[in-house]
């Protein structure tokens, strides 16, 4: 055991009983409960559950809350030896609050059905739940089959709970997870009407190469046979051509992250993506569009050009002058009535005082940028909301 950890000291309890323990059987349960929080809920469960009855009860006990963090790593064997998941589960104590789980190479992993059950048997009062799968293709360059139906952790059990599903592409692999639900940037304002059944997000952490392209719809394609994707989050910079082939092929989407559209690209676009930008003013759901760098006076134009229908727009930071951005911006809305749906601005503001309020509300009012509107800050942000 680590030097690091605390040290059992029994000298005390030796001296008041007056007599020496001989016997394992002889220590009391507190310094058991001490033994039990070095551990994790499977290490106590391996180590001591076999011993004999007195250790079952006090696995059992309400007087022991155990802190557990289950690594199966070898779960594939573990489910083909007589459901041991459950027997595992049954071994634990049924106030459980909080449980971890991480596997791959496994695709009954996907049961959502056999998940409520279990948890609803073995964990009443689970409140917590966190569930992540590694999902990558086979010596056979496939995927494991997947037969179940798309978004079967979007049911009435997974909402009611507040456990969300997410997917994250990092390279090679996909993840999926499942966890509590946890504030996002489009619901910061209104917290109170939130759609947790459309709360599925993809991540994309990183792009290798261009000629990855290819392998990230195949990706994209195993994905959607398992759930809807109704936010995108892009956290490197990318093309603008990647961003139209995304949104194209993800058609639930109503919310956009993007880190940042690359300054230097050259914005030509073939016949096929004039087509597929042109069928984004009918079809597209996105509402609302994140952009954390503002680098090109044109940004603005451009992501104007996918997300047609946006409502809501909000800015981390700009690369070049913010009053520049921000006049531009409102013309290309007055005059065109291709952008006419967007309907509020938030970006953020290092140093905030009046005085660039002001600036903003001058410049809006004399060159006639905008009439109803109203302009305010919380805390670093700016908020510009006209009708």
């Amino acid at each position: 055991m680590d030097v690091l950890k605390r040290k059992l000291v029994f000298n005390e309890t030796l001296n008041e009983s007056n007599h020496s323990i001989n016997s394992i059987e002889n220590l009391s349960n507190e310094i058991f409960y001490e033994i039990f929080d070095y551990f994790d809920g499977g290490e106590i469960v391996k180590i001591f559950s076999k011993l004999n009855s007195r250790f079952e009860q006090l696995l059992h006990s309400s007087f022991i809350l155990i802190k557990t963090h289950f690594y199966l790593f070898y779960y594939e064997e573990i489910m083909n030896k007589d459901h041991e998941l459950e027997i595992f589960s049954n071994k634990l104590c049924s106030n459980l609050k909080i449980l971890f789980i991480n596997c791959s190479q496994n695709i009954i992993f996907f049961d959502a059905h056999r998940w409520e059950q279990l948890i609803l048997h073995y964990y009443p009062q689970l409140e917590k739940f966190y569930l992540t799968y590694y999902d990558g293709i086979n010596n056979n360059n496939q995927y494991p089959i997947y037969t179940g139906p798309v978004n079967q952790f979007s049911s009435s059990f997974w909402i009611q709970r507040k456990w969300i599903f997410h997917v994250q592409i990092n390279g090679i692999y996909n993840k999926y997870m499942i966890y509590p639900y946890k504030k996002t940037w489009y619901n910061y304002i209104d917290d109170n009407n939130i759609e947790y059944s459309t709360s599925t997000s993809l991540i994309f952490t990183q792009f290798l190469t261009s000629s990855y392209d290819e392998m990230i719809f195949e990706q994209i394609k195993r994905v959607l046979t398992i759930t809807k994707i109704y936010h995108l989050s892009i956290s490197k910079e990318h093309s603008i051509h990647l961003a139209i082939q995304l949104i194209n092929v993800l058609r639930d989407l109503i919310t956009l992250k993007i880190h940042s559209l690359p300054s230097d690209e050259t914005t030509s676009f073939t016949f096929e993506e004039f087509c597929t930008i042109a069928s984004f003013k009918s079809r597209s759901k996105i509402a609302k569009v994140y952009i954390e760098e503002i680098n090109d006076i044109n940004d603005f134009h451009n992501i104007s050009l996918f997300c047609p229908r946006m409502k809501f727009l909000q800015v981390k930071r700009f690369n070049i002058n913010i009053q520049l951005c921000l006049r531009t911006f409102l013309k290309d809305i007055y005059n065109n009535n291709d952008i006419c749906s967007i309907r509020s601005l938030c970006f953020d503001v290092r140093t905030m005082d009046d005085e660039i309020i002001q600036n903003f509300d001058i410049m809006i009012r004399s060159e006639k940028l905008l009439f109803d509107y109203t302009i305010k800050h919380v805390y670093n942000k700016i908020y510009l909301q006209w009708k």
